[in-house]
């Protein structure tokens, strides 16, 4: 049983530490347990009611009211509201439930929802990758395994890959080509489809590689393709120094692309990166430039 501490909870749910004790204490939201030495730590289920009841007060439901119902009530009452028009952004929270849960019927709704109030990109702005890095979090302190992230990123790949599909796509004479890839070992995609969702709605062509792609293959297709531009993804973690060799090598081989680079390693890469390799923080840059880029 995974066990944590009210800092733990504050980290997790986003909400201090002061108001889950008041909580406690005022209306049994949650009863905190006391290992052998007496310390105090909460369970998953302590973790996952918290969430819910902290997402239906921000829907403005009073705490008191829901002080007195179960795991399965507020999850009941969870349904309801995301059935709602137009509700308030606690999306995040409730997805991290559904995952926990591993209830993709939930975890589908939810995001059904987010995307008829906020639209498909804002969606996955907003709330997905939030989501994500909330998710980074629970598996870096061991609060999730393997299966919870592949029952996600599984759901959250298919959204984006219909999504492209769906996609009215008519090239013309302004249309570039795009090869987009992630480095070898890399194998987080949800970010590199939704930057080909962007490409391909601007009505640019694309060739898609996916995850862990050697130098040695991508030298082949960019031989045979002789595509415009380069697009990758970089978020295992790596040192500056590594990411920049990285990024030389590709800059030295593929001399006349330009190479962008998303992902939070290279946003958090302070070095000085070759002329031909640009740096993507948000869609809005890659967006700015394909509008620029067409006048």
């Amino acid at each position: 049983m995974i066990q944590y501490s009210i800092k733990d909870l504050e980290k997790l749910t986003g909400i201090k530490a002061h108001t889950i004790r008041i909580w406690e204490k005022r209306y049994d939201i949650v009863n905190p347990h006391r290992t052998s030495t007496n310390i105090r730590f909460y369970t998953d289920m302590d973790l996952k009611k918290l969430m819910n009841v902290a997402s239906l007060v921000r829907f403005g439901l009073k705490i008191s009211s829901l002080s007195g119902l179960s795991y399965e009530e507020l999850n009941e009452k969870i349904v309801e509201m995301y059935h709602r028009p137009n509700v308030s952004n606690s999306q995040i929270d409730q997805l991290i439930v559904a995952m926990s849960d591993l209830d993709d019927k939930k975890f589908n709704i939810i995001l059904s929802n987010a995307t008829l109030d906020k639209g498909f990109e804002n969606t996955i702005i907003e709330v997905i990758f939030p989501f994500m890095e909330r998710l980074g979090l629970l598996w870096q302190t061991g609060n999730i395994n393997t299966a919870h992230e592949r029952f996600v990123m599984n759901i959250l790949r298919q959204k984006l890959i219909v999504a492209i599909d769906g996609l009215y796509y008519q090239p013309n004479k302004n249309s570039k080509l795009f090869v987009m890839f992630l480095p070898k070992d890399e194998y987080h995609e949800i970010e590199l489809l939704f930057f080909r969702y962007i490409i391909r709605k601007a009505g640019h062509k694309i060739v898609y590689l996916g995850q862990s792609i050697p130098f040695f293959d991508l030298k082949e297709i960019i031989n045979i393709k002789n595509p415009d531009y380069l697009f990758t993804c970089v978020n295992s973690p790596q040192s500056d120094t590594e990411l920049k060799l990285y990024l030389s090598k590709l800059a030295n081989l593929f001399p006349h692309q330009t190479i962008f680079v998303a992902g939070k390693q290279i946003n958090a890469c302070n070095e000085v990166l070759p002329d031909n390799v640009k740096k993507i923080i948000s869609a809005s840059d890659i967006k700015s430039f394909l509008e620029n880029s067409s006048k």
